[in-house]
């Protein structure tokens, strides 16, 4: 948890930081001095390693949530894997796509995104490292 306490006004004159000494006091020191170039209208410069996604986990992100998003309104997991994963998925009859690698593809990212809505979304703010 971020607090940011300013006890004569809005702005940071007289302002001060409180960071628990535990595991990611690096982390937290990071970013903080980056908050602070950014008050100081310096450049913050870009975020450190372990702050930014992959091409890989942006796309599984996007992959994730446009799935939720279609089964949540009611499309079929195989209209839905007929989009996002295969095309030829729409026409396979309802015994091939029991037996389909895209079905259990599917029901991965429809797992990990119900993970992330629940509380897993957390995660995503802890370096890699954990």
């Amino acid at each position: 948890m971020h607090r940011l306490w300013f006890p004569e006004g809005d702005g940071p004159l007289k302002a001060a930081v409180l960071i628990p000494l535990d595991a990611h006091l690096s982390e937290r020191l990071q970013s903080l001095q980056r908050w602070h170039r950014w008050l100081s209208e310096q450049p913050s410069g870009p975020p450190p390693r372990w702050q930014r996604f992959s091409p890989y986990r942006i796309h599984r992100f996007s992959l994730m949530l446009r799935a939720w998003d279609g089964v949540s309104n009611g499309v079929s997991r195989q209209d839905v894997a007929s989009v996002l994963l295969n095309p030829t998925l729409k026409k396979l009859r309802s015994l091939d796509w029991k037996n389909a690698p895209e079905r259990r593809r599917l029901h991965r990212l429809l797992n990990a995104a119900q993970q992330l809505i629940k509380d897993g979304y957390r995660r995503l703010l802890k370096p890699d490292s954990e």
